[in-house]
């Protein structure tokens, strides 16, 4: 047998093919189209009986996954018949060198296969891409079904969506990655830490993959965050009935603590020490404090206000110099507040706590006002409390229950002074609705002939004989 693994079935420009080597590539050859005929009538059948997918996406699907299967033929031929030319071949010296240090050079070798694999790599990349986007899609409008209260927020769900697009830069990140580490640029030094050796060890280095691998790193820290949130996370929150503005504390503060978790473990994967790191950074950070002090008061409010949630997403809160406006966005340093006329003011997180900030929203979706308006002496008082309120009983935006109330509150110098007080939820509206309802009131009084009077003075001049004449 072993003559006929060793049997040299032809020879050309001194490549050599015997038995044993098309035997391999038959077997191999025979395993892909097995594997390639399995997911083609088994698994893809499956997944599209389970999930709704288009004609147009499941040939897309189809042609990868050919595609894929010739690609790894080709591979595999270049490889076991030794027919894998060169393309290019030189040698790479690192970015940064040292004299201290001897390092080999490095050989930047592109071959015919490392071409195929690029182009199942990049390819690859992009069928999985479709799937996974495809697939979170899926979960994510199932939500929606089981939730059409949560369906109505149209806005989340499509942010939700946008971030699934994240998961495309991170497979390409990693078919990347791949592709210079085969080709031998991935092992190019960028920099090395000198004296972090001991005396026969070599120093810590960053290279091409190390900077690649830092980066995918925070990528599928950033997707595995969003598919927590978007299918974990909002389940619980509508099973348990949670609000907008608890929902935003949970997101923010969950993203705080998983980015700053994941930088501090990127360093510490890419060979830094993080006790010298935070001992380094003990002195900057007092001289830091101290110039932005106002800064650091405002990070901290920030997660006061996040957690004490005295100010939510969503609230209608008076700042001071009786702005009023909807709260946006609760930042690290800075919130965002939404003016009537439609102005964002960036309000820094300490001014909500340490002044006097009126929240309309924090108990209940309503709020009392007054309209003030005065009559004049003699007009029928019980007529005037009948039109103020058939008045606010019109307004659409006047509530019903509690109902509208009408005081008499106070003789006036030249008017009887009454207040109308009425309920409303119209938050940033409200002046218009003030306005609204004093127009409503002018008309009324003309059309049932009550007078609104106007401050009236009478100048009384009076002389007490004849001036005094001078003397000459």
């Amino acid at each position: 047998m072993e003559w006929f693994n060793k049997t040299r079935l032809f020879e050309y420009r001194g490549m050599m093919v015997d038995s044993e080597q098309v035997t391999n590539l038959a077997a191999i050859i025979i395993f892909l189209l097995i594997v390639g005929w399995f997911l083609l009538n088994r698994i893809l059948p499956w997944y599209y009986s389970r999930e709704t997918t288009s004609e147009k996406n499941r040939t897309r699907t189809r042609r990868g996954v050919v595609l894929a299967i010739i690609s790894l033929i080709l591979i595999s031929a270049l490889q076991i018949l030794n027919i894998d030319l060169t393309i290019i071949e030189t040698i790479i010296q690192s970015w940064k060198e040292t004299e201290e240090y001897d390092f080999p050079p490095r050989i930047l070798s592109i071959h015919i296969s490392h071409v195929v694999k690029a182009m199942l790599a990049l390819g690859g990349a992009s069928l999985f891409n479709f799937l996974a986007q495809e697939f979170l899609t899926q979960r994510l409008h199932l939500q929606k079904l089981r939730n059409p209260k949560a369906a109505g927020s149209s806005k989340r769900f499509q942010n939700a969506e946008e971030n699934f697009r994240a998961v495309r830069p991170l497979l390409y990140g990693v078919a990347i990655v791949f592709i210079l580490h085969d080709i031998g640029v991935g092992r190019v030094i960028l920099h090395i830490f000198s004296g972090t050796g001991g005396v026969n060890l070599l120093p810590r280095v960053i290279t091409v993959e190390d900077v690649g691998w830092a980066i995918i790193a925070l990528m599928a820290i950033r997707v595995a965050l969003t598919l927590f949130i978007t299918l974990i996370l909002n389940g619980y929150y509508n099973r348990r009935k949670l609000d907008r503005g608890q929902q935003y504390a949970i997101n923010r503060l969950l993203n705080y603590f998983v980015y700053v978790f994941g930088v501090l473990l990127v360093l510490q994967i890419a060979g830094f020490d993080l006790v010298v790191l935070w001992t380094g950074a003990a002195a900057l950070l007092v001289g830091i404090g101290i110039g932005l002090q106002q800064t650091f008061n405002d990070l901290i409010c920030g997660i006061i206000i996040l957690f004490e949630r005295s100010v939510k997403v969503g609230d209608v809160v008076e700042l001071q110099g009786h702005q009023v406006g909807t709260v946006r966005k609760i930042g690290a340093r800075t919130s965002t507040v939404e003016t009537r006329d439609d102005i964002i003011v960036f309000v820094p997180n300490s001014k909500l706590i340490g002044e006097n900030v009126t929240n309309w929203s924090q108990v209940e979706k309503k709020a009392r006002f007054h309209v003030a308006v005065g009559v004049a002496y003699g007009s029928d008082t019980k007529l005037v409390r009948e039109i103020l309120l058939d008045v606010a009983k019109e307004h659409p935006h006047a509530l019903d229950f509690p109902k509208p109330v009408v005081r008499f509150l106070d003789f006036g110098d030249s008017a009887l002074l009454f207040d109308l007080i009425f309920f409303s939820r119209n938050f940033v509206g409200i002046e218009d609705v003030k306005s609204d309802i004093r127009f409503a009131i002018d008309d009324a009084f003309r059309a049932r002939g009550v007078e609104i009077p106007f401050p009236q003075r009478d100048v009384w001049i009076r002389s007490t004989g004849p001036a005094p004449q001078e003397e000459e």
